[in-house]
């Protein structure tokens, strides 16, 4: 993991976001020190919706064996998350 240091998160972040300007990060980085310095985040774990991201970009030509291997999944739980898009 990239440390609790959530300013160390952002700029990782922002590095997958190229196109956001500098002013808007910066901003972010000033409303979280405002409201959160000092605090300790929790960032929950999103399995559902970033396996469903997975999903939507190896895209509906993969079958479901395959889908199950590349998202670590079982064949069943890929058929839910394909009735879940």
């Amino acid at each position: 993991m990239a440390g609790d240091n959530l300013f160390t998160i952002l700029a990782m972040i922002k590095a997958e976001l190229p196109e956001v300007p500098d002013e808007a990060w910066e901003k972010i980085k000033r409303m979280l020190g405002h409201r959160a310095g000092g605090e300790r985040v929790y960032i929950p774990l999103q399995p559902k919706r970033s396996k469903l991201e997975m999903l939507a970009e190896v895209g509906a030509n993969a079958s479901n064996a395959d889908l199950a291997k590349k998202l670590g999944v079982s064949v069943s739980r890929v058929k839910q998350l394909k009735r879940l898009r």
